[in-house]
């Protein structure tokens, strides 16, 4: 087994990818310092959307699982959030977890089930099954920057047009941030772990409250 997906905490997040598992843990930080409790999450990447599938459905055959008291899964949403939704419920029932009714949600340990708090996010929207995007779109909602609105019309207007001369883009939600942060001098270059680390997005705006909420309720 992979080193970085041993189990060391009794609070888990496992999340879809490297850029959500920086994300999320560069979103701990500040939370961190305000409450320490928030610490006692350990951030896992078991790897792509089928990994992390693979993972949720065979963690209770992992060594230390029974110190296990909550897990908070992080995937995004893509172009189908209801099937994605769907994809965890199921995943966490063949795992023989207690199923949130929704993004957002906490599920809470039942009869035959594992004594353990569930929760499950789609990004971008957090708590709702009802938008499509990725992890991409939510941080260019929470950007930092007081001139965000001005470049991301220029970034905009880019892709605009070199879809109107080259046909469809296959990643356009990567398109959009990276174009956003190649226009910036702070950023430029930068995949999501940096821009994290360097503070490119408000980890305390309106769009992460769900997040923070969710996280707070698993504890």
């Amino acid at each position: 087994m992979d080193e970085k997906l041993k189990i060391e905490s009794s609070h888990l997040i496992i999340c879809e990818g490297r850029d959500a598992l920086s994300y999320m843990i560069c979103f701990l930080k500040p939370l961190i310092k305000t409450n320490n409790q928030f610490g006692k999450f350990q951030v896992m990447n078991p790897g792509g959307i089928n990994q992390l599938h693979h993972f949720i459905e065979n963690l209770p055959n992992l060594p230390n699982f029974p110190m296990v008291e909550s897990i908070m899964i992080a995937r995004d949403a893509e172009k189908n959030p209801k099937g994605a939704s769907q994809a965890v419920q199921a995943s966490l029932k063949k795992g023989g977890f207690s199923v949130p009714d929704a993004p957002g949600k906490v599920a809470y340990p039942a009869v035959n089930k594992h004594n353990i708090k569930v929760g499950y996010v789609l990004f971008p929207k957090i708590n709702s099954d009802d938008t499509s995007g990725t992890l991409e779109d939510l941080c260019l909602s929470t950007l930092a920057s007081p001139d965000k609105e001005k470049i991301l019309e220029i970034a905009d207007s880019a892709i605009e047009s070199v879809k109107k001369q080259t046909g469809k883009l296959k990643r356009p939600h990567k398109n959009r941030f990276h174009t956003y942060l190649s226009l910036t001098n702070d950023f430029v270059g930068m995949k999501i772990a940096q821009a994290s680390r360097k503070k490119a997005f408000d980890f305390c705006s309106d769009e992460t409250k769900a997040l923070k909420e969710l996280l707070a309720a698993i504890l």
